[in-house]
């Protein structure tokens, strides 16, 4: 009898050992944010070139999962941006739009991103987001400002390593404004290629 109890004792130690190494391991891989739903969840720095424009981008996400498992998650993202032309164009005669002088590009975005997490502590995933684009060219030479609000699209790849609960890689993307007239001096200059860095804590 008390071998019996002696066995059964040991097996179940055995199994609430293991459940709890199980647990600990799992809560490594999950994708649970030590930071509040109110505060933001990622950063983006980077820059875009577009007809000769390069244009220094900063990115701040709030991010909420809405799908999640162990080792990946389906994301509803807010994203604002910053953007500010820190190289000009080289001035053609006859196009005006060359003359830049300052350029400034600003965005409120919403979409959806997807993260997973390697085995070996590799992190990927993509984003998909839009919404307004404010932007503002000012050009030397006598041409009037161009300050437009327009759409665009932006869709961005994330490749990185993952620290504990904290992501940090390269990005790789791509903004298409809508809504540009042919009469927006500045329409060649919105959205285009970009890469950059990426940190995630979420």
């Amino acid at each position: 009898m008390h071998r019996k109890l002696f066995v059964l004792l040991v097996f179940t130690l055995g199994l609430v050992s293991t459940a709890q190494a199980q647990s600990k391991s799992r809560s490594k891989r999950e994708h649970v944010s030590p930071t509040p739903a109110w505060l933001p969840r990622g950063v983006v720095l980077g820059a875009s070139l577009r007809d000769e424009l390069l244009t220094s981008r900063l990115k701040v996400q709030w991010q909420w999962a809405f799908f999640q498992d162990r080792k990946d998650a389906f994301v509803f993202l807010v994203e604002g941006g910053l953007g500010w032309g820190t190289a000009m164009p080289n001035p053609v005669a006859g196009k005006p739009e060359t003359l830049l002088g300052s350029y400034y590009e600003h965005t409120a975005q919403v979409g959806v991103g997807y993260r997973n997490h390697l085995p070996n502590s590799l992190h990927w995933g993509f984003q998909v987001t839009g919404g307004p684009v404010f932007y503002g060219a000012h050009f030397d030479g006598g041409a009037p400002p161009d300050k437009h609000t327009v759409g665009i699209i932006e869709g961005r790849i994330q490749v990185g390593y993952q620290f504990e609960q904290m992501a940090a890689g390269f990005t790789v993307g791509y903004g298409e404004p809508f809504g540009l007239k042919r009469r927006y001096l500045g329409r060649s200059f919105v959205g285009g290629p970009m890469v950059g860095l990426f940190v995630d804590w979420r």
